[in-house]
């Protein structure tokens, strides 16, 4: 008798079960739906393997959604002029610098479609600080951008480009690990050594 008994409960505990679950997917079927919008999607390159393949994710997401892409560098003073170099140079910024990023986003134009909207933005400065500022600035909806995936040790140690602009940003930040199949480890492009 116990034994029918606890049939019975966990019967009409399952009963209970798969009418509630039938009830709740018929609410959330009869919400209105909801439209996800990407209007302008920001892509920072550093010429890397890992942010060359975060542009062409870019490109594909902008070919779907319709959003208009900013790829931007930023010139990293302390990555390229000595702190020597920084205090002789009074706040003046090396033009070859700005210059080769400029050439850079100019070069890499060509990979997008003609068809997609974008353009370049080159500034000056720590590329976290300087990524969070352009996409407040340009009301980014998305920020794709590569990432070198060190891990949790040696990024705390480092510092990470990509942490602090994922901490810093009020959009969602797509982060892509890897590299492209046609560079090496040593991030330099391959595809013309297939022959060698």
């Amino acid at each position: 008798m116990t034994e029918n008994r606890e049939t019975s409960l966990h019967e009409e505990d399952a009963a209970t079960s798969t009418a509630e679950r039938e009830r709740l997917i018929d609410e959330i079927r009869s919400r209105p739906r909801q439209k996800i919008e990407c209007n302008r999607i920001l892509v920072p390159t550093d010429g890397s393997g890992q942010a060359f393949k975060a542009v062409n994710q870019a490109i594909h997401l902008a070919a779907i959604t319709g959003a208009e892409l900013t790829v931007m560098m930023v010139v990293d003073l302390n990555r390229n002029v000595s702190a020597f170099e920084q205090v002789s140079l009074s706040g003046y910024i090396p033009a070859e610098l700005k210059i080769a990023a400029y050439q850079f986003l100019a070069d890499l134009m060509h990979v997008i479609p003609t068809e997609i909207r974008a353009h370049t933005k080159v500034e000056v400065g720590d590329p976290g600080e300087c990524i969070a500022h352009v996409a407040e600035e340009e009301e980014s909806d998305l920020i794709v951008m590569g990432c070198r995936g060190f891990g949790t040790i040696r990024s705390l140690l480092m510092g990470s480009v990509s942490n602090y602009v994922i901490k810093h940003v009020k959009c969602p930040v797509l982060l892509i690990k890897g590299m492209p199949d046609d560079w090496d480890e040593e991030d330099n492009y391959v595809a013309n050594r297939k022959n060698e």
